[in-house]
């Protein structure tokens, strides 16, 4: 008997999978791999403008509009004691033999000195930021004190250069301002600070600046006025022998007489030569910080590392030494 091939029906359901399937699947790995290379390149693509447009040309602009000290600070006459207390201090000698060339070149050009004459000492404060204009004040032939403020970029590079040369290196101490339009910056005390806490700040900002053997406040009008924060860090201040300039950034400013109180070497700024940054109005706040010294045998002046005051003390500050000697802190501090 014959069996009759009979066809069998396919199964419904499942369809084999043809090559089509297959590239199909190959085509879309292929596409996702080709996105992620763009997005990765486009990526690469910003980090590379980033670091070579943005950082080089808007950062500086930004950093350029930073608000290193409260507006408008007071100009009112100083007290007659404002510039003296305590006795002599001694001013940092420079390395020895074994200082770079770079050292060397900052501690040349400044002039032997008249006898008798009346003293001034300018701070340049907020040192650290910007490190062309630093190694520029550094290299002034006038006898100039540096405050630094901690945690700027340059400032370990430029104070142990300032060190190095024999320059008066202080600490700009970032306190508290009135209001919060402003910020003291990294390491500022506040009145809110535990007296631990104040006292833990200030240590930490003081290993930023090792060289330091004086501070000034940076900003302050609030904590400057609080008498009992004061009184906290002035023990500190005592303890290690440093020097206290008040920048007297508010008028109602307690911080010398407490530092006075506790018989720190202490002293008060006179004159701020550069709230407005014109090099002819420099100039004239010189003029007037040279004849304050002129009626009380010394004065203090604060000064900031803008480019005009670069160049008005390039043009004016020799023209002055016929009559005052330019010194740094600790020599303003000595009481005859």
């Amino acid at each position: 008997m014959i069996q009759e091939n009979k066809k069998r029906p396919r199964k419904k359901g499942r369809k084999r999978k043809g090559s089509g399937y297959f590239s199909l699947k190959r085509l879309s790995v292929f596409a996702a791999l080709f996105l992620v290379l763009i997005i990765s390149m486009c990526t690469l693509g910003y980090v590379i403008f980033f670091r070579t447009v943005f950082a080089q040309e808007i950062l500086p602009a930004l950093r350029s509009a930073i608000v290193f000290e409260e507006p408008n600070p007071p100009v009112q006459p100083e007290p007659v004691e404002a510039t003296e207390h305590a006795g002599p201090a001694t001013a940092p000698t420079a390395e020895p033999a074994d200082q770079d060339e770079s050292a060397e070149s900052v501690a040349k050009g400044v002039p032997a000195r008249q006898p008798d004459l009346p003293k001034v000492a300018i701070i340049i404060d907020d040192m650290g930021y910007d490190e062309t204009t630093g190694r520029k004040l550094l290299s002034l032939p006038i006898d100039l004190t540096y405050s630094f403020l901690p945690f700027a970029p340059h400032t370990k590079k430029l104070e142990n250069l300032a060190h190095a040369a024999g320059k008066t290196v202080f600490l700009h101490l970032p306190l508290q301002p009135k209001g919060t339009a402003y910020s003291p910056g990294p390491g500022g005390l506040y009145l809110e600070d535990s007296p631990e806490m104040q006292i833990i700040k200030l240590k930490s900002c003081l290993q930023e600046v090792p060289h330091a053997i004086g501070l000034n406040n940076h900003m302050g009008s609030s904590f400057t006025e609080d008498e009992g924060a004061m009184t906290n860090i002035v023990k500190e201040i005592k303890e290690r022998s440093l020097i206290f300039v008040d920048s007297v950034t508010s008028p109602a400013s307690v911080a010398f007489q407490v530092a006075r109180a506790a018989s720190v070497k202490s002293a008060r700024r006179n004159v701020f030569l550069d709230n407005i940054q014109d090099e002819q109005k420099i100039c004239g706040q010189l003029e007037k910080l040279v004849e304050i010294a002129e009626k009380k045998g010394r004065a203090i002046g604060i000064a900031h590392p803008y480019r005009a005051t670069v160049n008005a003390m390039a043009m004016c500050s020799e023209q002055y030494q016929a009559r005052v000697h330019y010194v740094g802190v600790p020599e303003v501090l000595t009481i005859r």
